[in-house]
């Protein structure tokens, strides 16, 4: 199986995308916050697992986006 190395996403998409994994990320810590009480490792362990997964792939996207200087007299211009 080969995997599609492009996509088709608007900046929307992506936002929709990185809002929904910060939303998950919000859930799994808040979930390992209170994993003190709980007697199961791997249950901890996989938790921390998906936490250190969601970090990775919001930091990918953020590192793949293309940032524009504020300056309004050039409008849409990338930064260096």
């Amino acid at each position: 199986m080969t995997y599609n190395k492009t996509f088709n996403l608007n900046p929307s998409d992506i936002d929709v995308i990185e809002h929904s994994l910060r939303k998950e990320l919000s859930i799994r810590s808040d979930e390992y916050q209170g994993s003190g009480k709980r007697e199961n490792a791997e249950e901890v362990e996989s938790l921390k697992q998906g936490i250190s997964e969601i970090t990775e792939l919001i930091g990918k996207i953020h590192n793949q986006k293309i940032w524009f200087a504020g300056d309004p007299a050039k409008p849409w211009v990338p930064k260096g």
